[in-house]
């Protein structure tokens, strides 16, 4: 029945799935959820290598089919789940991408199943607790990174819940069922923006971060809007729709594209332009919560899926971080039957957000900046002090059922975006601190951008400082480690660590103080956030955001050895350059290097107010010491892995020699 021999590439696996495991061990009829599995390809990971005492992996590829029942309770959170084509038993039927990384001998894992939830059809643990280079389909040494997850025994499952990613080979994407009127097409307005970077008279709107799934339905309709502003968060100018068409410049003639848009003297870098036009045939978009927590059911409760484990931990970050706490509050961390079927969520970069993820006319790649922070921001329930509504992220989470959830959030979560991440542990008006839930652990990394760092810190063509180097991911494979534990045995993790009001380490935007560096653009005037879901004056979010030392370095959170012992400031935000246009204005999901001196002399000639390298450490040997040291203290604290230590003091002696050797 697990279709995972060699007659069983390219059948159904899994087919019927009729069995579940009942209360007592009694056999029950399993509801419409997985309905069968199609493993097309089946691979020895890196031709057979051993990882530890795992031995080997395997990959497999596949198609996963489900159903649903829109009468469900569960169920009828999905939007527009009504309105999708039904089979003879009156059922809703779709399909996922699958793609499993497994130990070969199922008995030398650890029994846990980590979900990879894919951001925009791309794997993500492999890079982050593997340290290994990005992939769709991983293959290579490179793609594998070091290894740790398999080491570990982690088997690594990818569902795919997104379906307006571009198909391109290696996605994993869902096959979402079209909504229609009693089989007429639905209609409705969406609004794409974008932020170009350079000057352009025309634009691809319909590419990168906006769906190109909703062309405009009568290009041509005098109704359909274009406006710009400032950034994200002014007043918008209305454009003449006689400045603008939909199509593309090409040989100084339009060319008629749904993707593009061609503006009368051209799109402004920096500014931010926003489309409102009409469409039709909205996707059930939904249908992608359903898809993840039904295949993390199986594994769970169903003897004959293709994939078996006793624990289901989920991982998302950036916009699947979003996706989580949506999926979260949703309900689907149960499944129809009313079982827990995730156990963990470790939610990366989510901040207070949600996003474009089950509504008609869905835009899951839209980014969410200052559009998708709502009531409610915590697990708990609580009462929104504006409207009087009592709701939390687990209010739909069955007595006894609630997950363990880590939120792990930058500092650009603060500074960036309007996801002002200290609301996570804040009242919402920002005056007092408040405790964790039991079952949500809260972690802040000091000096860190959107995205882990990476050495050299070389400066990114639209920003004006370098970017921030540091490299978070040593952090998250620790903090996995624990997550695992605490689902697995209640063993505590280790305890909540950011910015707090009562210790100082967190305070107003407006109370911050930077060093007095020449030539240096301080985020003091950087706007923050705002709720989506309350209007006016009422809807502005305090901005809190870690206080820095004399160096502007953070010093609430977690605190990697890199920035604890530092060869310059790490910055949580970054600047425009002035080549990209309005040099005062964020770039989004990005941080700034700005390296020591390397001497005494050298810094006073720059008039730089923060100690030098030679005067912080007396040589190469005593920074390394002092690296040691901190990272040591760190893994004890648990946020490190003891075994990482020796690399990452590798790791800061190449650092050094990286900056010692520039200008020379």
């Amino acid at each position: 029945m697990r279709g995972r021999g060699g007659a069983g590439i390219g059948a159904l696996a899994g087919v019927g799935l009729a069995l579940a495991c009942g209360l007592g061990g009694a056999a029950v009829p399993a509801r419409a959820e997985v309905t069968g599995v199609v493993i097309t390809s089946r691979q020895p990971v890196l031709g057979g290598q051993s990882f530890g005492a795992v031995g080997a992996y395997e990959k497999l590829r596949g198609t996963v089919h489900f159903e649903l029942d829109p009468n469900n309770p569960r169920d009828r959170m999905i939007v527009d789940l009504d309105k999708a084509p039904r089979d003879r038993r009156g059922k809703v039927e779709f399909s996922a991408d699958l793609l499993i990384l497994e130990p070969k001998n199922a008995a030398a894992g650890n029994g846990t199943v980590l979900l990879d939830v894919v951001n925009r059809g791309r794997l993500e643990t492999l890079s982050t607790f593997n340290r290994a280079t990005g992939s769709t389909d991983p293959a290579t040494a490179a793609e594998f990174g070091d290894g740790s997850l398999m080491r570990s025994g982690y088997t690594i499952v990818a569902v795919g819940w997104e379906f307006d990613t571009p198909r391109a080979p290696g996605l994993i994407l869902l096959q979402a069922p079209m909504a229609t009127n009693q089989g007429r097409p639905i209609t409705g307005w969406v609004s794409p923006w974008f932020l170009p970077d350079r000057a352009a008279a025309s634009y691809e709107y319909a590419s990168g971060y906006y769906t190109a799934s909703y062309p405009p339905l009568h290009p041509d309709d005098p109704s359909y809007r274009l406006t710009v502003r400032a950034g994200v968060a002014a007043t918008q100018g209305l454009i003449p729709r006689t400045a603008w068409r939909f199509g593309r410049m090409e040989a100084g003639k339009l060319v008629a594209d749904p993707n593009w848009v061609t503006l009368q003297g051209g799109f402004q870098p920096g500014m931010t332009y926003q489309i409102d036009y009409e469409s039709e045939n909205p996707p059930v978009a939904g249908v992608g919560f359903a898809a993840v927590r039904d295949m993390a059911s199986a594994i769970k409760y169903n003897p004959a899926a293709v994939v078996r484990a006793s624990r289901v931990l989920a991982y998302g970050a950036s916009q699947t971080g979003r996706w989580l706490r949506e999926m979260l509050y949703q309900g689907f961390t149960t499944d129809e039957q009313g079982r827990e079927a995730v156990d963990g969520l470790m939610i990366q970069t989510g901040g207070t957000s949600f996003g474009s993820f089950n509504q008609r006319f869905a835009q899951p790649e839209e980014l969410g900046s200052f559009t998708q922070t709502v009531f409610p921001i915590r697990y708990e329930t609580t009462t929104d002090p504006l409207t009087g509504r009592r709701d939390g992220l687990g209010a739909r989470v069955p007595a006894g059922q609630a997950p363990k959830i880590f939120l792990i959030d930058t500092g650009s979560e603060s500074w960036d975006r309007g996801r002002v991440a200290a609301l996570l542990h804040t009242s919402l008006d920002g005056a007092r601190d408040l405790p964790d839930a039991a079952n949500v652990r809260i972690y802040m990394l000091a000096g860190t951008m959107h995205g882990p760092g990476a050495w050299p810190p070389a400066t990114r063509g639209s920003q004006q400082l370098a970017s921030n180097p540091n490299d978070y991911r040593w952090v998250h494979r620790a903090l996995l480690a624990a997550l695992d534990q605490w689902v697995a045995t209640g063993a505590a993790p280790p305890p909540s660590q950011h910015p707090e009001l009562a210790n100082g380490t967190l305070i107003p935007r407006r109370e911050i103080k930077f060093p007095d560096i020449p030539g240096v653009e301080w985020p003091y005037f950087t706007p923050g956030g705002f709720r989506a879901d309350v209007k006016g004056v009422d809807a502005v979010l305090p901005l809190l955001v870690p206080q820095v030392d004399a160096d502007g370095n953070d010093i609430g959170g977690i605190r990697t050895p890199e920035q604890a012992v530092p060869l310059g400031t790490y910055t949580d935000w970054a600047f425009r350059s002035q080549a990209d246009g309005a040099p005062f204005t964020p770039v989004e999901m990005a941080g700034s290097f700005i390296p020591f001196a390397k001497t005494r002399a050298e810094r006073e000639r720059a008039h730089d107010p923060r100690l030098s390298i030679a005067e912080r450490y007396a040589s190469r040997a005593a920074y390394l010491r002092q690296v040691q040291q901190a990272a040591a203290k760190t893994a004890q604290q648990g946020y490190l892995l003891a075994g990482d230590v020796p690399a990452m003091v590798a790791l800061a002696g190449q650092h050094w020699d990286w900056i010692m050797a520039q200008g020379n």
